[in-house]
């Protein structure tokens, strides 16, 4: 970080002005009349430029040697990592439709905008709208809450289609999450926040695999059937997450305690209630849960101190 010191000019009986580095402006593209971010932090102020200005970030892989599940993870990374466009070299023509099928199921923004022997080139097509990240991060949390309510009650219905009808929401969780992720690389600036946030959006996303780990479990075995104490704790489960939910959007230092204590309390009548053999499996899901709920208070800790 360079420090770069300019004197105040008072223009007119009350406005204050400061000089933009010219350096800085010339590599931003600034001109005059377009608008810039200022964000206030304290006694800090951050000046960026707005989202038209943010620079492509290209580069070019090659799936020559990739299977199926080694492209689909390298083009989710790229995809969140901040990538504009991306340049592919292949061998098998069926790669195209791997990548395609990933870009539909995930990738918010991603097309193939051309393609040619054995190359094609993947670029983000929709821009990146930095403004909508907190509206994105509460529908992600929605939606992860959705999915935990309504899968007990279809459990307690016994309504298998229903169940599995509910994993769409992890699909569109997993989109979210991605893009998400990709809004905070992309911001012009980063803080020591950033991160935080970067991480409970990671752990949001992992606690939606494990309802859905969960669903899967349940639709794989035949006349399935969840004994009541099971339906209890699954349900203060589901109470702790939305409980999270709210503290996240409303933090204090006492609710983080009670919370902490909630999860203790937890995680031993976890250990004390009776799985039959079929419900076994679910308890470590649960487990996984409590736990990556308890991983996000910290970082949560983090935005707020």
């Amino acid at each position: 970080m360079v420090e770069i010191k300019r004197k105040v000019v008072l223009h007119g009986p009350s406005t204050l002005t400061v000089s933009l580095p010219s350096k800085w402006v010339r590599g931003n593209n600034i001109r005059k009349g377009d608008e810039l971010n200022v964000e206030e932090a304290g006694n800090i102020l951050r000046i960026y430029s707005g989202e038209e200005h943010l620079l492509t970030k290209k580069t070019k892989v090659d799936f020559s040697d990739m299977d199926w599940g080694a492209i689909h993870s390298i083009m989710s990374v790229l995809h969140k990592s901040g990538y504009d466009e991306i340049e592919i070299t292949f061998k098998n023509p069926r790669t195209v439709r791997i990548i395609q099928e990933r870009i539909n199921s995930m990738l918010m923004g991603y097309e193939i905008i051309e393609q040619k022997g054995n190359l094609c080139v993947v670029k983000n097509v929709s821009g990146d709208h930095l403004s909508e990240l907190n509206a994105l991060i509460r529908r992600i949390f929605l939606i992860s809450l959705s999915l935990a309510k309504n899968s007990l009650e279809e459990i307690k219905k016994d309504r298998n289609d229903k169940l599995k009808e509910l994993l769409i929401l992890e699909k569109t969780n997993n989109k979210l999450t991605n893009y998400c992720q990709r809004l905070l690389n992309k911001k012009p600036y980063k803080n020591e926040k950033t991160i935080y946030t970067y991480l409970i959006i990671w752990l949001a996303e992992s606690i939606c695999d494990d309802y859905r780990d969960i669903i899967n479990i349940i639709l794989n075995k035949p006349n399935f059937k969840m004994n009541p104490a099971v339906q209890e704790i699954y349900a203060e489960v589901n109470n702790l997450f939305e409980s999270y939910y709210h503290f996240f959007y409303n933090y204090s230092d006492k609710e983080l305690m009670r919370t902490r204590l909630k999860i203790k309390s937890l995680k031993q009548k976890l250990l004390e209630t009776k799985f039959n053999p079929c419900e076994k499996p679910l308890r470590a899901y649960l487990f996984s849960i409590i736990n990556r709920i308890f991983d996000c208070l910290g970082s949560t800790v983090g935005m707020h101190h």
